[in-house]
């Protein structure tokens, strides 16, 4: 327990003197953010439509950045931090559908200002607990009066059961505080994935079905 505090507190020292470590990260936010909320209006007014059912944005926490900081082993450098840690901001974007995933995930592959690094696919490939969501790590563009920043950040797309689902194992989880969920409460879990997936499966169908009508 002193060894985590000491590793916090040497973080959080080494950040006081990193002044504006954060704000590039911030301005993606709000990059991301204003994209997507002009994404979701243009559709609606176009299409009377939009696959955005709700937007979330969230910076990386002090301690979750000393844990995966400790995690990678990665040297307490801004340079070496800002190389390896590619999710200090995070964009959640929770659809109706699962076409509308990947429609979004298109959507941001042709856009001029989005570059696309990494996929991570949790739901063609979910991860042993049951959770489902599509992973996307990405450059936004920052224009700044002197400069042109690329700023990396994580966008995470799911459909409203995969979030409900999500939101449940995170509240168990912290509940066990570190420990393990009971064994038959995880087969639990992993069966109310699947079915929760039948029934993203089933309302998809039916959509296309009544949009052919």
């Amino acid at each position: 327990m002193h060894q985590e505090t000491d590793s916090i507190n040497v973080v959080q020292a080494a950040l006081k003197n990193w002044k504006g470590f954060f704000i590039p990260y911030q301005m993606a936010l709000d990059e991301l953010e204003s994209d997507f909320k002009i994404i979701d209006l243009e559709w609606k007014t176009a299409h009377g439509y939009s696959p955005i059912e709700h937007l979330k944005t969230r910076m990386k926490t002090i301690f979750s950045l000393v844990d995966k900081i400790e995690n990678k082993n990665i040297p307490l450098t801004q340079e070496a931090i800002q190389q390896e840690i590619r999710d200090i901001a995070g964009v959640r974007i929770v659809t109706s559908f699962i076409d509308d995933v990947y429609m979004l995930k298109e959507h941001i592959e042709q856009r001029e200002d989005i570059r696309m690094i990494r996929v991570k696919d949790y739901i063609k490939d979910p991860k042993k607990s049951g959770y489902k969501s599509l992973h996307l790590i990405v450059e936004t563009q920052v224009i700044l009066s002197n400069e042109v920043l690329w700023v990396p950040a994580e966008i995470q797309l799911r459909t409203s059961a995969m979030d409900f689902w999500a939101s449940t194992e995170h509240k168990l989880n912290y509940k066990y505080q570190g420990a393990s969920i009971p064994e038959e409460a995880q087969k639990q879990l992993v069966e109310l994935s699947r079915a929760s997936f039948l029934l993203d499966k089933e309302m998809s169908k039916l959509r296309n079905q009544l949009l052919k009508d």
